[in-house]
């Protein structure tokens, strides 16, 4: 078990990314809590194997995606069904204004979300992605190309137009 002064820490460091995480994965905040809750729960009865600030964060990403997973391949997962979509909250988005971008973000495949949410807003690279989700390289280029070009389509942007950087 941690110390006070570490659990406060990860909370306050690491609850908000972890509820995003979640928000990627399920695409609603209820279940978005549940694994941040997880999450935390997981984190304050395990140490990080490495002390340096880079590989916490990747640890925490990693047993972040892990937790998803597990959760999705629950069964207590497969006979849920959502609430409707108007009695769910909403996530708080960064800057208050149009939520155009996100909503077409949510309404990817779960493969195309993930990618996209590590390298646009954790800020990893390519071969950093690779290796938390498990998966070649290539095939994680591929998604970021195939999302991005999804996002093109339903955001109204052409081919060559820079809609999105990267």
């Amino acid at each position: 078990m941690q110390s006070v002064d570490r659990i406060e820490f990860l909370v306050h460091t690491y609850a908000d990314r972890i509820t995003r995480i979640g928000y990627t994965w399920f695409g609603n905040v209820h279940d978005a809590q549940d694994v941040c809750q997880t999450v935390l729960l997981r984190l304050m009865t395990h140490d990080c194997p490495d002390d340096s600030p880079e590989a916490e964060r990747a640890w925490v990403l990693r047993v972040t995606i892990n937790v998803c997973k597990d959760i999705k391949r629950s069964a207590w997962f497969r006979r849920t069904v959502g609430l409707d979509e108007g009695a769910a909250l909403t996530v708080e988005l960064p800057e208050p204004g149009d939520d155009t971008v996100l909503r077409a973000v949510q309404s990817l495949p779960l493969k195309y979300r993930k990618v996209i949410y590590l390298h646009y807003y954790e800020g990893y690279a390519v071969g950093e992605i690779a290796k938390l989700l498990g998966l070649p390289p290539n095939l994680v280029s591929t998604h970021l190309t195939r999302a991005k070009q999804k996002l093109r389509k339903q955001l109204g942007g052409e081919p060559n137009e820079q809609t999105i950087s990267g």
